[in-house]
């Protein structure tokens, strides 16, 4: 049984006892409720275009032949940026020593037990924006 601090990305200031049960039935009968996570809530500090961002990943799964998908839970339905996306991929990627390409990444709304792969920038897209949102 999971206790409320097991479910990465909850967030319980606005959950009361039912939705907390509804959100734990749903994550469970999901694609991840029975996967076993390589790690939670990994921490980074990732050096990126002059700048550090800093962060934790929700999940990281290993897959098969050396990669990793690395998972951002979201308990509401509003959509999700994908450059925060495209950061974790790439932290996971540095950490590991491994190409970026060997990360896959994805959204999983739990509610609506709904994986999100969107499109995900590069590093130097990823760079390039940085640059930009410094510029002004």
């Amino acid at each position: 049984m999971l206790d409320y601090e097991d479910l990465p990305g909850a967030e319980d200031d606005y959950l009361d006892d039912a939705e907390l049960r509804d959100l734990k039935d749903a994550f469970l009968a999901g694609p991840y409720g029975g996967r076993r996570p390589f790690a939670v809530e990994a921490p980074f500090e990732l050096p990126l275009g002059g700048r550090v961002v800093r962060g934790r990943i929700d999940a990281v799964y290993e897959l098969a032949g050396g990669r990793f998908e690395v998972v951002d839970w979201k308990t509401g339905t509003t959509p999700a940026d994908p450059v925060q996306l495209a950061l974790y991929r790439l932290a996971w990627a540095r950490l590991r020593g491994i190409p970026a390409e060997a990360v896959d990444a994805a959204f999983y709304y739990v509610k609506a037990s709904r994986v999100a792969r969107p499109e995900l920038l590069t590093e130097s897209q990823l760079v390039d924006l940085l640059g930009a949102a410094g510029s002004y």
